[in-house]
C-alpha cells in the first residue's frame, strides 16, 4: 500500500565527486554565515548528509579527516581575501592623508 522508504546507506569514504560538490556550496556560503557555523563544521553535516549519516551520530574519522582538509582551504582563502581588504584599506588611508596634508600645505 505505502512504498518503504529506507535511509541512504551509510558510506564512510568520501569520493572526490562529494568533495566537489560540497566544496562548491561551501564557497558560495555567505560570510555572516561563515561567522554563525565555521567552514569545518558545515562542511562536515553537508557531507553527514551527503553520505547518510544522521547529524546527531559523531562522524567518522574519514568524514572528520576530509571536512578538515576542505576547511583548511577556505579559511586560507578567507585570509587570503581579508589581508587584501585591509591592504586596500590602508593604501586608501595614506592616499587620503596624503591628500589632506597637501591641502594643509597649500593654505
Amino acid at each position: 500500500m505505502f512504498a518503504k522508504t529506507t535511509a541512504p546507506a551509510r558510506r564512510t569514504t568520501v569520493d572526490i565527486d562529494t568533495r566537489r560538490n560540497i566544496v562548491v556550496i561551501a564557497r558560495a556560503r555567505k560570510p555572516k554565515e561563515v561567522a554563525e557555523v565555521s567552514h569545518e563544521q558545515f562542511i562536515r553535516n553537508a557531507l553527514k548528509d551527503k553520505m547518510g549519516w544522521p547529524r546527531r551520530e559523531p562522524a567518522p574519522e574519514s568524514i572528520k579527516a576530509a571536512a578538515r582538509e576542505m576547511a583548511a582551504f577556505l579559511v586560507a582563502r578567507d585570509k587570503e581575501i581579508a589581508a587584501a581588504k585591509a591592504k586596500a584599506r590602508d593604501e586608501q588611508a595614506a592616499k587620503d592623508a596624503a591628500v589632506a596634508q597637501g591641502i594643509a600645505d597649500n593654505v
